[in-house]
């Protein structure tokens, strides 16, 4: 099985080389990763302009470009073989609720799902743990022995890992939930320049959610793993029967 790994933190980052370094022991992984950080960049894409590629080695690129781009690359730019699955992460923080429609993360495996390829997605609520997210990355490993054969075509399962975890502290654990309501408080600094001219520079984010039943907030503030199968199709299709009873 070909793994396409990539991210938005950029390939210095060590989630994923964790990734890299545990799912090498059981596939054939292909990397490539951002240059630097790209993240809150959802589904940008490089169109009108060429991008720097690196190769490391025949399985390690590097890319000047968004992480989109780069599972683009790794599809169609005849560098890797055929592709079977593509996972973004392990994401240097959480991605739950409507962060999935800011996420660099999620975005790369979206467009992973967007060309019928299953995707996951792998986010982490501890921030540059002492052993390189070594215990997510055996996690990710054991979520694709049982799961793999589950995500199906176009699919992108989103799967976030809270700092403890309880009970067993294995995948076990894991709990198939929806995406929650995140609330966002923004505050911007502004810089004049010159009259009529100023620097906005949004600061002081604040990040809230609704407390409700079967989220993955409600999972993963009870330490259990929240994984939830997300799709393409944003049509409200409830709103889309009412409307077409009219």
């Amino acid at each position: 099985m070909n793994l396409l790994i990539t991210n938005d933190d950029g390939i210095s980052s060590a989630g994923i080389k964790a990734l890299e370094r545990v799912l090498g022991k059981s596939y054939n992984t292909y990397l490539i990763a951002p240059l630097k950080e790209r993240s809150v960049t959802s589904m940008a894409l490089t169109v009108f302009q060429g991008m720097r590629v690196e190769r490391i080695n025949d399985n390690h690129y590097i890319a000047d470009g968004f992480p989109v781009d780069c599972v683009n690359i790794g599809l169609y730019a005849e560098i890797f073989p055929k592709i079977d699955f593509v996972i973004s992460g392990i994401n240097r923080g959480v991605n739950m609720g409507f962060d999935v429609h800011y996420s660099g993360t999620v975005g790369a495996a979206k467009h992973g799902a967007l060309h019928g390829i299953p995707s996951l997605a792998v986010s982490s609520g501890r921030i540059d743990p002492n052993d390189g997210y070594e215990r997510e990355a055996e996690l990710v490993l054991a979520f694709l022995e049982k799961y793999k054969s589950n995500i199906q075509s176009g699919e992108i399962w989103n799967l976030n890992f809270p700092p403890e975890i309880s009970g067993s502290g294995t995948i076990s654990e894991l709990v198939f939930t929806r995406l929650g309501r995140r609330r966002y408080s923004e505050k911007y600094e502004k810089k004049q320049i010159i009259e009529g001219v100023s620097e906005f520079q949004l600061n002081g984010s604040l990040l809230g959610h609704d407390e409700e039943t079967g989220t993955d907030f409600e999972a993963y503030y009870k330490g259990k793993i929240p994984v939830t199968p997300i799709e393409l199709d944003l049509t409200k299709k409830s709103r889309l029967k009412e409307l077409q009873s009219q």
